[in-house]
């Protein structure tokens, strides 16, 4: 095959090739990724401790009766006892199905009012994963005391270890369900949650751009693809959630080979779309063993993951923007809230290292050529559909020019501040095809002016309008 000509589409997949096994990093985010998207690991997890614990203090197998907790536990009988827990499993069961309910219609309000991309920023923290699990051992812990007090040799009134753990785990419960609702209560807040993605997002952006620091820097135009290539085929549909760079660098290193991947993490593909191509310099060799590496090394989900796209945090903020100025919330205040915390992130982006990724081997011979969102994009991404649905909305507009302003004076290289000039520009012109006629937009070009020409001369920006407080 030679270079320029793409081959007919081959399958890459040979079930008599045995494959080679994944590449550890990628096997261990998967792994991750499965934990934390099982929502019902950490209740089974809850369920087994809650069985251990109530065949432990019920029945005592290791001496427990002569430990200090005898000198703790309540002295009741057989019946008594199961009674108390019985009794405890219906306050339980009766609680958790309230702290449920309540629990539903906050972010059944909040994905309405915010975006149903904001769920999983809810369903992923420390205040719903604890409430159930600790509920969910406390209630089988009641169900298995209840059943092994059957087994109790000593039916007389005794001290009964049990019971104690059973009020212990029943204040545990009351504990999870007050952090869980303070929590709640504390997400729901506009300026909280935007906060939160935004944090979470350059958190994001950091650890990538640490992982950068010994990468050559890219090259301006990506190399043509010489000698034997073929493509790689998406294994199945999805998101792409993240790549294995090292992974692909050793593959490269080992079969002395180059790897173009041509998607940007939080990409969808379909399945049998192009991955990317893969150069190799040498002999011919075995492309459905390479083939299948290189899927394994590119990690395709059910949907994007804010462990390493970074655009998804900005797209979440953007979502915010659009659902305040819909007319059916009309909350204007909130997307200024929203924009704020995007200029914000850009301004920290204007600092990490973006655009495609290149790694290159011992030999210092680039060998993976990674595809990356840059500035201009992260830009376009924050700006375009909040100016375009909030171009009525004089408030959001000072706010974009603003965001603008503000990366400007940060940029240092001539395609940013092109894209910056760009921003300013068409925020200006959704504004003026919005307003026309309109007494505040002489005030909207007249800012924009004094944005633009602080942006070139580096100097401070104009204070804003009090209109936009």
């Amino acid at each position: 095959m030679s270079v320029g000509v793409e081959p007919a589409p081959r399958g890459l997949r040979a079930p008599h090739v045995k494959p080679r096994p994944g590449p550890s990093g990628s096997g261990l985010h998967r792994v991750r990724l499965w934990v934390r998207d099982s929502a019902w690991i950490l209740p089974a997890v809850g369920a087994v401790l809650g069985a251990l614990l109530a065949v432990l203090f019920v029945l005592e197998p290791f001496g427990l009766a002569h430990s200090w907790l005898r000198g703790l536990a309540w002295r009741a009988s057989v019946s008594d006892a199961r009674k108390v827990l019985a009794s405890i499993f219906g306050i339980v069961l009766t609680t958790l199905s309230i702290a449920l309910s309540l629990s539903l219609v906050v972010l059944q309000n909040a994905a309405s009012q915010y975006s149903p991309r904001l769920l999983r920023l809810f369903l992923g923290k420390p205040g719903s994963r604890v409430l159930i699990p600790v509920f969910v051992a406390t209630g089988v812990y009641c169900l298995v005391g209840v059943y092994a007090f059957g087994f109790t040799e000593n039916q007389d009134v005794a001290p009964r270890p049990a019971l104690s753990m059973a009020m212990l785990m029943l204040i545990c419960c009351g504990a999870a369900l007050v952090f869980q609702m303070t929590y709640t209560l504390d997400m729901v807040r506009a300026e909280q949650i935007v906060r939160r993605v935004r944090v979470s997002s350059l958190k994001v952006a950091r650890k990538l751009d640490r992982l950068r620091r010994e990468d050559p820097e890219a090259p301006s135009m990506v190399p043509v693809p010489s000698g034997t290539w073929w493509r790689v085929a998406a294994p199945s549909s999805g998101f792409v959630v993240d790549i294995d760079a090292r992974a692909l660098l050793s593959l490269a290193e080992e079969r002395r080979l180059s790897i173009h991947v041509e998607v940007n993490i939080g990409e969808p593909v379909m399945k049998g779309a192009s991955l990317g191509r893969v150069v190799q310099e040498g002999a011919h060799q075995e492309e459905a063993r390479i083939a299948r590496c290189v899927e394994r090394a590119v990690l395709i989900g059910r949907w994007r993951e804010p462990g390493r796209d970074v655009a998804l945090g900005v797209r979440q903020l953007v979502d915010v923007a659009i659902k305040a100025l819909s007319p059916g919330i009309n909350d204007p205040s909130t997307a200024v809230e929203a924009v704020d915390q995007l200029a914000i992130m850009l301004c920290v982006l204007c600092q990490l290292r973006l655009g495609p990724r290149v790694l290159a081997d011992s030999e210092g011979r680039p060998r993976v050529f990674l595809r990356a969102l840059e500035l201009r994009d992260y830009l376009e991404l924050a700006t375009a559909q909040i100016s375009h649905y909030g171009a009525g909305e004089p408030a959001v507009g000072l706010r974009l020019l603003r965001l603008a302003g503000e990366v400007g004076l940060r940029v240092r290289r001539e395609p940013d501040s092109s894209a910056v000039r760009e921003v300013l520009h068409q925020v200006r012109a959704d504004a003026e095809a919005a307003q026309p006629g309109s007494s505040y937009l002489p005030m909207q070009q007249r800012y924009a002016d004094e944005v633009e020409r602080a942006v070139e001369r580096k100097e401070p920006l104009p204070p804003l309008p009090s209109l936009s407080y």
